[in-house]
């Protein structure tokens, strides 16, 4: 069923321009072709076409815009029976050419002045937007028709996606356009300048926390002493291998006070995090009872939970300085793994905290501090079995990653 044929002289034609009694042919077979108005066959609407005469052999296959022009120009006859319907026809006010349009003769709510039908499909290069904004301003509705809309000879129209013009439906527009100028303001204020204060920080927050603004140790971890008087004792590693790494720093500090650094980087972001604790002559005593606890507590099976709470294992709280408390813990996290915690607390009630995931192995890894600490706070090993080194011990006590800094 042709939708596009042609006159004797050359020229094309859709059937919407033919009537009756115009002598029209194929453009493939050159063949005569009669015109068949539209009509619904069992129901269903069929727009107007050509028709080969009876004994034709020819497909008659038109062009797939032609086609989809000339169905959708017989719809909006068929939907606006008092309107005048054009196709290839110019928009006034605008050099806008739509592919078919019905012209009212005085405005229809919601439509406005007429109603336009642009066809689109896939080989189509049109600017949907900028088209339908000057639609809009034009005072038409438009309907963009995709080749899915269309089934046989009849097409569909999703009265969602008709766009109505202002005031009868929202406009489109860009950015701010439409605010009164008060409300532009207000929407996009004038930059500020920029303004900048010196504060200090109090002396009481510095004097707790400074050693975690830069490590004692930054830069000289590989010397293993600063031109500070800082000093690595010993490195206990706890995650050798994977994308998180973590170990432990045993630091003298000049005035001859011990300090745990706990630090972990992740090997694929290069991101690294670390706490520092002071430790006291009681650490080494009350380190034994919680690595006794901690074991205890892997035995009963409570690290196997998988309950929507934390599930508290083994806490050790020590001095630290007089200005700061610090404690370890292990602790399983609601459905997640148990994690080594390390926190700090301040007088005034700041905490900081720095956790990792446990690991397999990590509780014989941790028992390796004991051997620095004792020895630092000269202190006898309890016995002979504690003080012997094993191979896990070898490799807890390799240095740590190398750290990079900015």
């Amino acid at each position: 069923m042709p939708y596009l044929a042609m006159r004797p002289n050359g020229d094309r034609v859709l059937s919407l321009d033919v009537d009756g009694d115009d002598d029209i042919l194929c453009p493939l077979c050159e063949e005569s072709l009669f015109l068949r108005r539209s009509h619904y066959n069992n129901g269903r609407f069929v727009s107007k076409h050509f028709v080969h005469h009876s004994g034709s052999e020819c497909p008659g296959e038109s062009n797939l815009h032609a086609r989809f022009k000339t169905i959708a120009a017989m719809k909006l006859r068929e939907i606006f029976e008092s309107a005048t319907v054009s196709h290839e026809y110019t928009i006034p006010g605008t050099d806008r050419v739509a592919d078919v349009v019905a012209t009212f003769s005085a405005e229809l709510y919601p439509f406005g002045k007429g109603f336009i039908v642009e066809i689109q499909h896939k080989h189509d290069d049109k600017e949907i937007g900028s088209l339908s904004w000057d639609y809009l301003e034009a005072g038409y509705s438009v309907f963009w028709a995709y080749q899915s809309d269309f089934e046989g000879h009849d097409m569909k129209f999703a009265e969602h996606r008709v766009k109505k013009p202002w005031p009868d439906a929202v406009p489109i527009v860009e950015g701010l356009d439409g605010y009164a100028e008060s409300v532009r303001r207000l929407m996009n204020p004038p930059e500020q300048p920029e303004v900048k204060m010196e504060i200090p920080f109090p002396m009481e927050y510095l004097r707790a926390h400074a050693l975690e603004v830069i490590p004692p140790l930054r830069g000289y971890y590989n010397k293993g002493v600063s031109p500070e008087g800082w000093k690595k004792v010993d490195a206990i590693s706890l995650h050798e291998k994977g994308r998180e790494r973590a170990w432990v720093n045993v630091l003298r500090s000049p005035a001859n006070h011990i300090f745990l650094e706990w630090w972990k980087k992740d090997t694929e972001q290069g991101n690294s995090e670390y706490i520092i604790v002071h430790i006291g002559s009681e650490f080494p005593e009350r380190f034994e009872a919680f690595m006794e606890e901690t074991k205890e507590w892997f035995d009963s099976g409570s690290a196997d939970q998988q309950v929507a709470h934390w599930v508290g294992g083994a806490s050790l709280s020590f001095r630290g300085t007089e200005l700061c408390e610090s404690w370890i813990s292990i602790a399983k996290v609601p459905y997640g793994p148990v994690k080594i915690v390390v926190a700090r607390r301040d007088k005034k009630g700041n905490t900081r905290t720095w956790a990792v995931n446990y690991r397999k192995g990590d509780l014989r890894r941790l028992a390796a501090l004991r051997h620095p600490i004792r020895r630092l706070f000269g202190e006898p090993e309890r016995d002979a079995k504690a003080a012997k080194p094993s191979s896990d011990r070898k490799r807890s006590t390799s240095n740590p990653p190398e750290m990079v800094w900015d």
